[in-house]
């Protein structure tokens, strides 16, 4: 992807709040990742290595179910943003990531990203605020999810409508600010 299409595409995925000197020093600090239709771009609970920038492809996030079937949560096309929460938390991955067709991403490392934060660089905080507005959306989506599911079940499906309350639950409990 030549520079000038990957600042585009950094400032449109990150926020046009960005300059155009900041979405050049993100875009310096990234790696460019290919992944072929079918491989597997990070997996559930291996350690993570930081932000992923899909820039090109269609990618799906699945999880582990407890009978350990994978099941699908999302179809992501790009551009957007994967692996955000592995740049602020010290936690595996959550979910996995497969490449539905051939796909060209960058990786932000959180080498990288600590270098912006130390240094003082206005897009990593930025990209801080971005992060948490995506955050916000997916968790906005959840919460109607959850209002949706329990507005149209029966009394003897209400048991996966009180696990995602409880799962709701326990992510505002276990998050600090």
């Amino acid at each position: 992807m030549p520079p000038a299409d990957l600042l585009k595409l950094i400032r449109t995925m990150l926020g046009t709040g960005l300059s155009y000197e900041e979405a050049d020093q993100i875009a310096k600090a990234t790696v460019p990742v290919t992944a072929e239709a079918g491989s597997l771009i990070f997996s559930e609970g291996d350690g993570a290595e930081g932000l992923m920038l899909l820039a090109t492809g269609t990618v799906e996030v699945l999880r582990t179910t407890r009978t350990g079937r994978m099941q699908t949560v999302a179809t992501v096309e790009a551009p957007t943003v994967l692996g955000e929460m592995s740049l602020l938390l010290e936690r595996n991955h959550t979910a996995s990531v497969r490449a539905q067709t051939d796909c060209e991403l960058h990786q932000l490392s959180k080498t990288q990203f600590s270098r912006l934060r130390q240094s003082e660089s206005l897009a990593a905080y930025k990209l801080i605020a971005t992060i948490a507005a995506v955050l916000a959306h997916r968790l906005q989506r959840m919460d109607d999810k959850v209002i949706e599911m329990s507005a149209t079940t029966s009394a003897p499906a209400a048991a996966p409508v009180e696990e995602l309350t409880a799962f709701k639950q326990k992510l505002f409990s276990e998050w600090s600010f």
